[in-house]
């Protein structure tokens, strides 16, 4: 047994820090110590819900990132020591009963399908991983598209968490030419970090920038969720990928993150512990935070 802390949403929207004694991992599971854990919009809106009658406690988080400690004895994916990413792989892994995946915790006990190996040395800043197992290789495989369909023609980018940052930085690294963020005025300083050539605000005239493509990165919570220009040919990045090939969009992004193209770190807004849970979830909420939110399950240097 594994002592560890997770933090599990109650009913009415209060997260709190417990102590779990975590069993061995069966056969075809993989215990992972967490550095890091993604506070993704899906789990955020969970809040919104918490409050049903039939509301069952349950630990959100649907990515993240962190050391192998044990393996079942059917694992054949991964090895004790490897650094691993971790990431719901299909649409239906994030319906709240049985969750597959839940990363808000010290310490994961998850099925062999939803983790990836990942070089262990390829950043300084371990955390900074924490997005790259769903929203960096989303926005990998999206980029690339992209890219190889015309790497001249400008692209815009509508929304400012951490896909859409995520995605300028992939289209950067991919070789776009002229990345345009369409964001709050308060996420232009990020979008900017990522790799945005321009930034526009909500309702600007997007014809001007003469972009004719662009990527729909902004969640449900956004303030910018109304219609976007429709003389774009928007692709919604949030929609699942059926065609995603994860193992390829991972050695893709290795290559990028080790030639300095791309930055995981630029995705993140801000960081917390995990004892600062429930007022993370209220700042990502309330829309005010660039990038993404990221729980470390250490205290902060």
């Amino acid at each position: 047994m594994t002592l560890g802390r997770m933090a599990v949403l109650q009913p009415f929207g209060f997260l709190a820090i417990e102590e779990v004694e975590f069993p061995a991992p069966a056969a075809h599971q993989v215990a992972v110590e967490m550095f890091a854990a993604a506070i993704a919009p899906a789990d955020v809106a969970l809040l919104a819900r918490s409050d049903e009658p039939d509301w069952q406690p349950l630990v959100p988080g649907l990515e993240g990132v962190g050391i192998v400690a044990a393996i079942g004895n059917a694992v054949t994916r991964v090895k004790v020591g490897d650094q691993v990413v971790i990431a719901a792989t299909s649409d239906s892994d994030v319906a709240e009963a049985d969750r597959p995946v839940s990363t808000w915790t010290t310490n994961a006990l998850v099925d062999d399908r939803h983790v990836a190996p990942f070089p262990r040395d390829i950043v300084t800043d371990r955390d900074s991983l924490g997005l790259v197992g769903g929203t960096a290789l989303t926005a990998t495989a999206l980029a690339k598209r992209f890219v190889e369909s015309n790497a001249d023609e400008p692209v815009l980018v509508a929304g400012g968490g951490g896909l859409a940052l995520a995605a300028i930085a992939a289209l950067r690294a991919a070789g776009a030419a002229n990345v345009i963020a369409v964001a709050p005025d308060h996420c232009h300083a990020a979008a900017a970090a990522a790799g945005a050539s321009t930034c526009l605000a909500i309702g600007a005239d997007l014809a001007a920038a003469g972009a004719r493509r662009g990527l729909d990165c902004r969640d449900d919570r956004s303030p910018s969720r109304g219609a976007l220009d429709p003389a774009v040919a928007w692709t919604d990045a949030g929609a699942p990928d059926k065609s995603l090939d994860r193992d390829r969009a991972i050695a893709l992004l290795t290559d990028w993150i080790s030639a300095g193209r791309f930055d995981p770190g630029v995705m993140i807004g801000k960081r917390y512990t995990i004892e600062q849970i429930n007022e993370a979830v209220m700042e990502m909420e309330s829309g005010r935070i660039a990038g993404a939110g990221l729980v470390v399950m250490e205290p902060l240097k």
